[in-house]
């Protein structure tokens, strides 16, 4: 049975976009947008995930389905064989009178959404869109790190004078961000944990068999609010000791002192530009040394 239109569209949110100032979403209300996610079966059984990726993934994706019926909007949170029949089902109950999506981040993403005709809104999720990146590529005869690093810094602002150039007038401080780590202290804070609750259970029953590797244990923030207490924990306790040893690997530390952000800036929990904002007012108030 074919549903009956109410007048709203509907953004389609894929499982690396949960944040509500991305893309499509940005700019829906309740009352004007539907919101579908979709699990995919075939996505969660098509390899095997390393059991606490796949509990941050699904964990993650529900606990944002949450978050955005608490703010008023009206989820369609369904499990499907494939993202294509989930899209289907979805047309075939509600009859939306235009489906969106943020522009995925793989190109099979991209292509069942064009397959599909749906709307695709640009992502500005991450700070640098690739169109961006293959206009300063273009004319380029090699491709360093280094140039597209001071590019992004002039463009952006970051660490900048008013001139245009670095603060301190030196772009990077590789020199003194090799020091060896101590032999056998470890200084370096342990990431923040949470408390596994009724949701992470019930998603840990839902995974495959097929699943490896050590269970959760809470190291993986899976809401915004959590992540975000991860960010203030790296800027106020961890970034001041990150340089002397960023090249470092020791057996005592999986982490030293790096961010272990890079989960959240994937999926969206965080993005970009408040990771590099939080650290340039840390900078500016001076928490962190510039190295």
């Amino acid at each position: 049975m074919t549903g009956t239109s109410d007048g709203r569209s509907t953004v389609w949110v894929f499982g690396d976009q949960l944040n509500r100032g991305i893309g499509a979403l940005r700019d829906a209300t309740p009352s004007s947008h539907r919101v579908l996610i979709v699990e995919s079966t075939a996505k969660l059984v098509g390899k095997r995930w390393h059991r606490q990726r796949a509990h941050f993934v699904l964990a993650s994706m529900r606990r944002f389905v949450d978050e955005l019926r608490a703010a008023g909007f009206d989820v369609d949170h369904r499990r499907a064989d494939s993202l294509r029949a989930g899209h289907r089902d979805h047309v075939t109950e509600f009859a939306p009178t235009e489906i969106v999506a943020t522009e995925p981040a793989s190109w099979a993403g991209l292509e069942l959404l064009r397959d599909l005709d749906v709307t695709i809104v640009r992502s500005n999720q991450f700070l640098c869109h690739y169109d961006d990146f293959a206009a300063w590529a273009n004319d380029r005869r090699q491709m360093k790190m280094e140039d597209f690093y001071r590019w992004q810094r002039r463009r952006l602002g970051y660490l900048m004078d008013d001139g245009g150039e670095p603060v301190t007038g030196r772009w990077n401080y590789d020199d003194e961000n090799r020091e060896r780590p101590p032999k056998t202290a470890t200084p370096w804070p342990d990431p923040q944990r949470s408390r596994l609750d009724d949701l992470d259970r019930a998603v840990l029953d839902d995974l495959p068999d097929n699943c490896w590797g050590a269970a959760p244990d809470g190291t993986w923030a899976t809401s915004r609010v959590a992540a975000l207490s991860r960010l203030r924990h790296f800027v106020d306790e961890v970034l001041p000791m990150f340089g002397p040893h960023e090249d470092a690997m020791v057996e005592r530390s999986w982490h030293l002192a790096h961010s272990v952000l890079s989960p959240y800036l994937n999926v969206g929990l965080l993005l970009p530009g408040e990771v590099c904002d939080a650290v340039q007012d840390a900078y500016d108030e001076g928490r962190v040394p510039i190295a």
